[in-house]
């Protein structure tokens, strides 16, 4: 469906593209939420569950770059709609609980469906619906909405949980449930997502099979290139590997201050997703008001790294409970603001429309390395400690995040600067070289 307004065309699509982004990941990450009744229904135990995952971690890891490379081969909006339908597909197959082995081979499927056809796609989208100037806000805003309709789909799917009498039955409801809505969400991706014109005319330039002889063999070696991808790439890890150790703030909120396990819940629904779309709306504007992206995740990274050594600082005693949830929140904050602008630096550091999803593909491939093995590594942190001495521990390799953060953001800027300067130099505004 086209509209004739093209701002109104631009926000219609984003915001198609987030429910899809907010709803694909559902299934894949049902322990997170129903924990106790997925043992039961796999039969499961919980080093099985633990290596599930991890599996699915690593093949995702596989599946990042060779997506951003097929992101700028076929149509985004194609690859997002068959990412939408064959993840439900795998999603009913889910549904029947098959022996561990196929759960494995199911969550391979997801990885395909997820990453490899999904994340890239999604990421050029957005990345051409606005120029340079507005990739904060597009960024922010989609982050913030897959926060919302992510939301939105988890308090329903406990309905159907509950309704359907907890426990297995339960979970198959919510696993179809998932599926159903992936289905929905596919079919409204197909409606309304309209890709960019510049998304078509890159592909009209050329016949299909020199448009991808291309992407191969020259567009792929001109983004790998570029230090300032990979730099951009380590802004991606640092932060995502302090959210990673951010999780372990809150049994600390527990053992330190004696905080219930509801307030404390409450408190982390509020720093995951209250936090995340606050902090995406305000860091998109942000972010464009001053001019980078890439400058406000300096400052950001300063925040983090001045909050966690407040962590250091603040007593463990009942009478700094108001100091500590103050930091928690504000530090969250800082964290999910510069979580929305992932993506949004790849026009910032000369990246041409046309190789969005391979950039994207690297930026994912060393960002979210973390996570095929700093869950084990931060949970050993705590568990080899006495006392409070591991989330100290913890703490300072939270500073240690948002130092690297700044450092590569520092140096970011001093590389597009003479990135600029270089451009200016030779008189074309429009070159798009190698920094």
């Amino acid at each position: 469906m086209k509209f004739k307004n093209p701002n109104v065309q631009k926000w219609i699509t984003l915001l198609a593209v987030a429910v899809t982004g907010g709803v694909i990941n559902k299934i894949c990450y049902l322990r997170e939420t129903y924990y106790e009744p997925l043992q039961q229904a796999t039969g499961s135990t919980n080093a099985q569950l633990g290596m599930l995952m991890s599996a699915f971690g690593i093949a995702n890891f596989i599946f990042y770059f060779p997506g951003g490379i097929l992101a700028d081969k076929f149509s985004s909006k194609n690859l997002i709609v068959f990412s939408c339908f064959t993840t439900a597909l795998a999603g009913f197959w889910y549904a029947t609980f098959p022996p561990y082995k196929v759960l494995m081979f199911i969550h391979f499927i997801f990885a395909i469906t997820t990453v490899f056809t999904f994340w890239a796609a999604m990421v050029k989208i957005v990345n051409n619906l606005g120029p340079a100037e507005e990739q904060g806000r597009l960024f922010g805003s989609l982050e913030a909405s897959r926060g919302l309709f992510g939301t939105i789909a988890a308090l329903v799917s406990v309905i159907f949980f509950n309704k359907a009498g907890e426990g297995i039955p339960g979970l198959r409801a919510t696993v179809i449930y998932y599926s159903i809505v992936l289905i929905i969400a596919g079919v409204l991706a197909a409606i309304f997502i309209v890709e960019p014109e510049s998304m078509k005319a890159e592909r009209g330039k050329k016949t299909e099979k020199e448009s991808k002889e291309k992407i191969t063999k020259e567009g792929v070696l001109e983004v790998v290139k570029m230090p300032t991808i990979w730099l951009a790439g380590v802004l991606v890890l640092a932060n995502y590997s302090a959210l990673i150790f951010h999780g372990m703030v809150t049994p600390y909120l527990s053992a330190a201050f004696g905080l219930s396990g509801s307030v404390v819940a409450t408190l982390s629904t509020i720093r995951t997703y209250v936090m995340m779309m606050i902090g995406a709306i305000v860091a998109g504007f942000l972010a464009d008001k001053i001019g980078s992206v890439i400058k406000f995740m300096k400052w950001g990274f300063l925040g983090m790294a001045i909050f966690a050594v407040a962590y250091l600082l603040i007593p463990a005693n009942r009478s700094a409970v108001w100091l500590i949830v103050l930091n928690f929140v504000i530090y969250g904050l800082c964290l999910y603001s510069l979580k929305a602008l992932y993506f949004a630096t790849i026009d910032e550091v000369f990246i041409p429309k046309h190789l969005a999803g391979t950039a994207s593909g690297i930026i994912s491939l060393i960002g979210y390395c973390p996570e095929i093995f700093m869950y084990v590594w931060v949970g050993n942190i705590v568990d080899n400690s006495t006392g409070l001495e591991g989330y100290h521990t913890v703490f300072k390799w939270m500073v240690a995040f948002a130092v690297i953060g700044f450092i590569a953001a520092t140096l970011l800027l001093i590389l597009n600067d003479k990135a600029r300067k270089e451009i200016a130099g030779n008189g074309n505004v429009e070159a798009i070289e190698a920094v």
